[in-house]
């Protein structure tokens, strides 16, 4: 099966040897942290995001501090929270983030399931461990995952100078709030935000993809679909994602090749994903 082979192929991908980065030694640690508040419900939360150059998972912790309540204003108690594209600006304006952090164009026609990662969107944080869960305080102790397809590079995977959005049921965003970090300057040494764009991350989207017209889950937790499913999908799968341990850097690429969309054969170009050799963010000193 194609689609069998194309993860196998990913799944196999020779991980990069830890020298090739320059900047930080093997040991050392890539951090970043997002506030994100939404005065109107009195959301606030933080996240703390740590990576390393051994190929471990990126750590990500979060912590709700007040407003994510049993409110029925905000839906059903459950709380959707991404990695959006871009950066916010001073107004603090949600809209301003633009559409989730997706090098792969998994786009959001493709459900995420939970047990498949490598096909979610790499910023989909709540399809991938969980939607929030409101409580009658709006506080949320402090947890974490570890999530091996989140990057601090290369840039066009890489979550520095983005924002962070936590959306209610319906997908209205009610708070939202940017990544900081010492290595792009967007974070002083006193871990105060500059204010400044990321010295990294610098090409950034216009305006957000059009919302996709089906919406589709091909994915049912247990089993890879069959060739024959995919064939009669009105959209292709995107490549999978590579997992840090087996890549630490990647290089995208545009992948055209021969698929079947409603089952007609069909050319589609397709970003995808090699090992690489490359250098990841230093220290913006």
């Amino acid at each position: 099966m194609i689609f069998a082979a194309l993860l196998a192929l990913a799944l196999a991908a020779p991980a990069l040897a830890v020298p090739a980065v320059r900047g930080m030694p093997a040991t050392g640690k890539l951090s970043a942290h997002a506030h994100v508040t939404g005065p109107k419900f009195n959301i606030d939360a933080t996240f703390d995001i740590v990576g390393s150059y051994d190929g471990n998972p990126t750590q990500v912790t979060v912590k709700v501090n007040s407003g994510l309540t049993l409110d029925p204003n905000l839906g059903t108690g459950e709380y959707l929270y991404h990695i959006h594209t871009n950066p916010l600006d001073p107004s603090g304006n949600c809209t301003l983030a633009f559409a989730h952090l997706d090098p792969y164009n998994v786009t959001e026609s493709i459900t995420c399931d939970p047990n498949f990662k490598q096909y979610c969107q790499e910023g989909d944080f709540s399809g991938k461990w969980g939607k929030l869960k409101g409580t009658q305080s709006g506080a949320i102790d402090q947890f974490s995952f570890s999530d091996p397809f989140v990057r601090f590079f290369p840039q066009d995977a890489s979550l520095l100078g983005r924002s962070i959005v936590i959306h209610s049921a319906n997908k209205t965003r009610i708070a939202c709030g940017n990544i900081t970090s010492i290595l792009d300057g967007t974070m002083s040494f006193s871990g105060q935000p500059t204010n400044k764009p990321s010295s990294f991350v610098t090409d950034f989207p216009s305006a957000a993809p059009a919302q996709p017209a089906i919406l589709i889950s091909p994915f049912n937790g247990t089993d890879l679909p069959s060739q024959t499913f995919l064939d009669a999908l009105p959209y292709p799968i995107s490549f999978p994602a590579i997992p840090l341990d087996k890549a630490l850097n990647i290089e995208f690429f545009q992948h055209t090749h021969d698929v079947k969309v409603n089952n007609v054969q069909t050319t589609v170009t397709q970003p995808d994903a090699k090992a690489a050799y490359g250098y990841g963010p230093t220290f913006n000193w």
